[in-house]
């Protein structure tokens, strides 16, 4: 066989990365792209009448949405560590399933008790779904590979944000069956979400190299990239000194601060920016047609981000241009109540919607070695971030309709702390790099042997910190 190996994984062995080789053959990058390819593929209610037909008052729909990340929170960190243990197709199906039966239910609702065990539920079953899926990207993809990745994923989230932007305008009107528009939109998208499981099931890879729609050339690089990357830990053992592991490391902490400061702006503005632009003037179903044009720019701008972010190797001055966009966004609503200008400020929100949020957890991923350390940090960055959407529904209230200035000041403060922890974060992991450099040099390489001997670790010399 050759001793030729890829150009990641020369690269990665001279900065003393864990991307690198353990075996001598050579990936095709014509059959790997291919691959990818394939595994890729597999891999707005408030004003439209549900308060006043469900009698709310007070803050009660705020309330709606701080219970529904109860469960949320709770279940995040443990779903996400046993992931590999159920089986990734398994548990995203299950959760998909309960997931629409939940929304489903949610259009008979008759009170605000109904209301809140609907979205109690929605948060036990949407609590397997986020943490889990960027476990598993972290488990498939190289470091080179992640923010595309994610960029994927969080930006179906923001096409799915103007589809149901579309979704609740289409309905507004729709009031047969003795079901109100609001409750309609319930029923539809957990209809969709019921028929789509499924699917899921059937198609989801059990096992990266074994999928059923790879053939042998393309399961046969996909077994190459998890021997020549360690850090993949595909076939990592659980251990509880692997998940406590986490709690000893700085990194996590830091994280934690970075996704709870950029959360806040992401359940904010997707949960109340109907409301924010119908306080604008405009009517129900212009303001649901009028989140359209955000949501879809928020996805191009994640696409351009992430694949800049890859090509440059680096995360934090990225995640550190998203957020300072949102801080111009939210400067610009809070001096103006211009409706043109306030209007252009979402867009500049838009650009870190999605994008520090998905880059934050994309940095974490290439930063965390082995499966279970990885996804125990994966899920608890995200349990303390969606934290911040229990806040979001306190700081966006009724009484503050229809500018919402009180959770707009929150937001803009919370995003300069995320520029902030994402900066001493990049600092400090530059100087751990510089520090390992240095001792690597002076004690010479490690024998091959004893790299391939050696259990993954991210506090290893050996491996280096993406900043």
């Amino acid at each position: 066989m050759s001793d030729l190996k890829t150009p990641e994984v020369e690269q990665n062995r001279a900065t003393g990365s864990l991307d690198m080789a353990h075996s001598v053959a050579t990936i095709d990058p014509a059959v790997q792209k291919k691959a990818l390819f394939k595994v890729d593929v597999a891999g707005q209610t408030e004003i439209m009448g549900l308060p006043e037909d469900l009698g709310l008052v007070g803050n009660e729909f705020g309330n709606a949405v701080t219970v529904f990340y109860a469960t949320y929170v709770a279940f995040e960190t443990p779903l996400a560590v046993g992931m590999k243990l159920i089986g990734a197709k398994n548990l995203l199906s299950l959760c998909m399933l309960g997931w629409g039966a939940v929304c489903l239910g949610t259009g008979f609702v008759k009170n605000v008790h109904q209301l809140y065990a609907c979205r109690i539920l929605l948060g036990l079953f949407e609590a397997g779904l986020i943490p889990c899926i960027n476990a598993y990207i972290g488990m498939v993809y190289l470091k080179s590979e992640l923010s595309m990745r994610s960029a994927v994923y969080y930006c179906f989230s923001a096409i799915a944000g103007a589809f149901g932007g579309l979704l609740a305008a289409a309905v507004s009107h729709v009031h047969t069956g003795g079901l109100a528009s609001w409750s309609w939109l319930f029923v539809i998208e957990g209809i969709i979400t019921l028929c789509l499981a499924p699917l899921v099931f059937l198609v989801f890879p059990g096992d990266p190299r074994t999928a059923w729609f790879l053939n042998e050339a393309e399961r046969h690089v996909m077994r190459l990239r998890y021997e020549q990357n360690a850090h993949l830990a595909i076939e990592d053992t659980f251990s509880w000194a692997k998940v406590l592991s986490t709690f000893q490391d700085p990194k996590t902490y830091m994280h934690c601060v970075i996704e709870f400061s950029v959360d806040i702006s992401l359940f904010s503005m997707s949960t109340f920016m109907p409301s924010i632009i119908q306080g604008m003037g405009y009517t129900s179903v212009h303001a649901q047609l009028l989140t359209v044009p955000v949501y879809v720019w928020s996805a191009i701008a994640f696409f351009i981000i992430a694949f800049l972010s890859d090509r440059a190797g680096m995360r934090s001055p990225f995640l550190v241009g998203a957020s300072v966009s949102v801080l111009v966004g939210n400067i610009m609503m809070l001096a103006t109540d211009n409706v043109a200008a306030r209007y252009v400020a979402l867009f500049f929100l838009a650009v870190g919607l999605y994008t520090t949020s998905g880059l934050d957890i994309t940095w974490l991923n290439g930063n965390f070695a082995g499966h279970y350390k990885r996804s125990t940090a994966v899920g608890f960055v995200l349990s303390v971030g969606n934290v911040s959407g229990v806040l979001s529904g306190q700081i966006f209230t009724t009484q503050s309709a229809p500018r919402y200035l009180k959770g707009i000041k929150v937001t803009l403060g919370f995003t300069a702390v995320a520029i902030v922890a994402a900066t001493l974060q990049a600092c400090g992991l530059h100087y751990v790099n510089r520090k390992r450099d240095a001792r690597l040099a002076a004690q010479g390489s490690l024998p091959e042997s004893d790299v391939e001997d050696k259990e993954i670790s991210d506090w290893d010399d050996t491996f280096r910190y993406t900043l």
